[in-house]
């Protein structure tokens, strides 16, 4: 990161403090913004556990992915889409490998493997915004959202084309128990959705 710019001595005390904040929030955002890299893309790499993950070697995109001096990757987006995943047990541990910064990780890609539940591992990366978990063999629906409830930054989920989208009443018992989501299976939350849920809940 830049060094933070000295402010001008004569500036009165309150002024001083808030262009310091003010500049250094805007470093902040500069600097997150020019060191984060594309996706880092494990798609249709056949793998069948994340065990070793960082070991194998991305997909090359369109941009080149960057990296720390410490040679782990600075990206704050995950594709595993397309793959022979089973079980994701120990992905908090997987991505703490490959990526800089685990905790600044806000999209992830699951979509199209074979898990057949989601570990409580997952809550360790907390600032999940969005989550793609459609085409997999996912069938308990209550286990799934006692996990994903806990994710307070989560907003776009994926789950169709598993089991539990064959359930009745899928929608609206997904968005009562997530509320704070605002895209469910690639279709925007409407008011309807609210207005069904509050009824739902009224019952």
């Amino acid at each position: 990161m830049a060094d933070r710019p000295s402010t001008c001595e004569s500036q009165s005390s309150t002024g001083s403090t808030e262009e310091k904040a003010s500049v250094s929030k805007s470093e902040r955002t500069m600097s997150h913004s020019e060191n984060t890299g594309p996706p880092l893309d494990y798609s249709f790499k056949n793998l069948l556990t994340l065990e070793g993950i960082e070991n194998e070697k991305p997909r090359k995109g369109v941009k080149n992915y960057r990296k720390s001096k410490a040679g782990r990757y600075l990206s704050t987006a995950l594709r595993l889409n397309n793959n022979q995943l089973v079980k994701i047990d120990g992905i908090s541990n997987a991505v703490n490998q490959i990526l800089e910064y685990p905790e600044r990780l806000t999209w992830l890609d699951l979509s199209f493997n074979k898990l057949a539940d989601i570990p409580q591992d997952l809550t360790a990366l907390p600032n999940l915004k969005i989550i793609y978990l459609h085409g997999n063999h996912l069938a308990d629906l209550p286990s799934i959202l006692k996990t994903l409830k806990m994710l307070l930054e989560l907003y776009s989920l994926t789950l169709h084309g598993n089991p539990v989208e064959e359930r009745k009443g899928y929608r609206s018992k997904v968005l009562a128990y997530l509320p704070h989501l605002k895209s469910l299976d690639f279709n925007n939350v409407t008011s309807a959705d609210r207005k069904k849920i509050a009824m739902i809940k009224k019952k």
